[in-house]
């Protein structure tokens, strides 16, 4: 008989819905993951969900995590957000100091 590997502690989300999207992207990497917590009933609470990897896999979980997380931070200031904080007040580059005469 063939023993189970023991799963070990990923990282934490709140609610059982962000839970269950963080396991399916890693199931679709082929990473062994389960949630631990409150138990899913008919109302999505807001209660903190322990998401859990097969142990030889959490190097190969965290790398799929964090490479997800910098591509958000991209389309975030590829969806039209300001670069800087004047840009977001329409401070231009002719206002202030230099004035056309």
């Amino acid at each position: 008989m063939e023993r189970a590997e023991p799963f070990v502690y990923l990282t934490t989300v709140v609610g059982s819905v962000a839970g269950h999207l963080v396991v399916g992207r890693l199931q679709a990497e082929g990473i062994a993951a389960t949630t631990q917590g409150p138990g899913d009933g008919p109302y999505p609470f807001p209660a903190e969900i322990d998401v859990l990897v097969a142990a030889s896999q959490l190097l190969r979980a965290r790398e799929i995590l964090l490479g997800d997380a910098v591509e958000a931070t991209f389309d975030e200031s590829r969806a039209g957000r300001p670069a800087t904080r004047a840009a977001s007040r329409g401070h231009g580059a002719r206002k202030g100091r230099f004035r056309r005469r």
